[in-house]
C-alpha cells in the first residue's frame, strides 16, 4: 500500500498546488520534484505509515477547503473519510485535526466580522470534526494507555540519558541540526560540509517568498498544511520530548511548493523590470530551468541510494563468514542484535555459537575474557543510538577497538562498522 500512496501523493500535491494559485506548468514542476524526492521515495518504500500520513494530511487540507468554499455535502464526508485514513496511518494525525480546527476557526472568524451567517457552517464544521475525533478515538482507544507510558518514557530527555530510550533528538541539540543537515542534503548529494548549509539557507529564503505569496493567495489551504507541524514542535518543547525528523515528513510537500512559488515569484519580480517577451518569458523560464536542475541533481543522487541496501547487514556476514576462522568470535552490539540475527538466521550462523550478543560493558568484559586465545570481531551499527542509550558502552567500543571495515547504509547513521581489538 506505501508505494501506491506515494503514487498517489503526486496528483494530490500537484490538485493543492493549483488551490494555491500555481499554474498548470509549475504545478506539474512540483509533482515532478515530490516524484525525484529522495525522502518520497524513501518512506514510499516503508511500511511505517508515514507516506499515508503525508498523503492524507495534504487531502485532508485540500478538502476541508474545498467544503468551506462551496459547503457540499460530499467535500464533507470525502474529508471526514481522509481523515479517518490519516488517523489510521498514524497517531500524530491527531496535529492535522487540531489544525484544521484552528483553521475553521479563523475562517468562522472572519466570516462574523464580513457579516456573515455562522450558524449552518458551524454546525457541519462542529458535526464532521466531532465524527472524526469520534471514531479516532475509537480506533486508538484500546492503545491509549501504552501510547502515553511511551511518550512520557521512552521519548523523555531523561530516558535518553539514563539509556532507556532510543536515541532520538532533543529540537534544540546540535544532533538534530546535524540530522537534519543530511536528511536534507542527502537527496541532493551535497555532503554535509558548508556548501550544503550555504545552499540550504539560499533554498530557505526562496521558500520564504513562495510562502508568502501562498498566504496572500489562499491563507487558508497554506495555514492548514503548516500548522500540523507547527502544532507538533510546540508540544515537543512543552513537553520536553525527543522525537524522531520524520514525523514532520507532512512538511515536504508544502517545501516543495513554496520553493517553486519561490523561484517563480521572483523571477516575477525581476521580469517586471524588462518588457516584451522577455517579461512573459522570464518566470516560465526560470521555472522550468531551477525544476530541470533539481530534479537532475536528485535523480543522480538516486544511484546511490538504490546502490545500497537500508542497513547491508547481509554483506556485513558475508564479509566476517570469509574473514574469520572457525574458532574466531563475532560480537554484535546494542541494536545490531535484530538484523544481524534475522539474517544471521537465514545464513546458517547460530547465536552463541558463530556470533554472541552483548548490551552491557559487563557482557563484553565478560564474553572478552573468556575468549582469550581468538580472534574478535565486533559489530555496530546506529552509533549516534548507542551513544546517546549506552555511553560506557559506547566509550569503551572506540577505546579498545580499531575500526576494520564500514559498510554504507541509506538510512540515517545506518551504517554497520566491524571492530577489531586495537593492538
Amino acid at each position: 500500500p506505501v508505494v501506491l500512496f506515494g503514487t498517489a501523493a503526486m496528483p494530490v500535491v500537484y490538485w493543492i498546488s493549483r488551490q494555491l494559485g500555481l499554474s498548470r506548468f509549475t504545478s506539474l514542476g512540483v509533482a515532478l520534484l515530490l516524484a525525484v524526492s529522495y525522502q518520497h521515495i524513501f518512506f514510499s518504500q516503508n511500511a511505517r505509515g508515514y507516506i499515508g500520513h503525508v498523503l492524507f494530511s495534504v487531502l485532508a487540507s485540500g478538502l476541508l477547503l474545498k467544503a468551506l468554499q462551496t459547503d457540499r455535502l460530499r467535500y464533507w464526508v470525502m474529508y471526514a473519510a481522509a481523515m479517518l485514513l490519516n488517523f489510521a496511518s498514524l497517531i500524530i494525525s491527531a496535529y492535522v485535526l487540531a489544525a484544521h480546527v484552528l483553521v475553521a476557526a479563523v475562517a468562522l472568524a472572519l466570516a462574523y466580522r464580513a457579516g456573515k451567517p455562522l450558524a449552518p457552517a458551524f454546525r457541519r464544521l462542529a458535526a464532521v470534526f466531532t465524527v472524526v475525533g469520534f471514531l479516532a478515538f475509537h480506533l486508538y482507544a484500546l492503545i491509549l494507555p501504552s501510547v502515553y507510558v511511551r511518550a512520557t518514557v521512552a521519548y523523555s530527555d531523561g530516558a535518553q540519558q539514563s539509556g532507556s530510550g532510543s536515541g532520538y533528538f532533543s529540537i534544540f541539540s546540535p544532533d538534530f541540526a546535524g540530522e537534519l543537515l543530511r536528511s536534507l542534503t542527502v537527496g541532493i548529494g551535497l555532503g554535509e560540509g558548508p556548501l550544503a548549509a550555504i545552499v540550504i539557507l539560499a533554498a530557505l529564503l526562496v521558500m520564504a517568498v513562495g510562502y508568502v505569496a501562498m498566504l496572500r493567495h489562499q491563507w487558508a489551504l497554506t495555514l492548514a498544511l503548516t500548522a500540523p507541524g507547527l502544532a507538533n514542535a510546540a508540544f515537543i518543547v512543552i513537553s520536553g520530548l525527543t522525537f524522531s525528523p520524520r514525523i514532520f515528513l507532512t512538511l515536504l510537500p508544502l517545501a516543495i511548493i513554496a520553493a517553486v512559488q519561490g523561484v517563480h515569484s521572483l523571477s516575477t519580480i525581476v521580469a517586471g523590470l524588462m518588457s516584451g517577451r522577455m517579461q512573459r518569458a522570464l518566470p516560465v523560464a526560470a521555472t522550468a530551468l531551477a525544476v530541470f536542475l533539481v530534479a537532475a541533481v536528485s535523480l543522480s543522487s538516486l544511484r546511490w541510494y538504490y546502490s545500497v541496501p537500508k542497513q547491508p547487514y547481509r554483506a556485513t556476514l558475508e564479509y566476517l563468514e570469509t574473514q574469520r576462522q572457525s574458532e574466531d568470535i563475532v560480537i554484535v552490539v546494542d541494536l545490531a542484535e535484530q538484523g544481524y540475527r534475522y539474517y544471521a538466521d537465514r545464513m546458517g550462523v547460530r547465536e552463541n555459537e558463530g556470533y554472541f550478543v552483548v548490551q552491557t560493558v559487563e557482557e563484553l568484559d565478560s564474553l572478552v575474557s573468556a575468549q582469550t586465545s581468538h580472534d574478535r570481531y565486533l559489530v555496530t551499527t546506529l552509533t549516534r543510538f548507542l551513544r546517546s542509550r549506552k555511553p560506557e558502552l559506547e566509550r569503551r567500543i572506540t577505546r579498545d577497538w580499531s575500526i576494520l571495515q564500514t559498510f554504507p547504509g541509506s538510512i540515517g547513521n545506518g551504517q554497520i562498522t566491524v571492530w577489531v581489538e586495537s593492538p
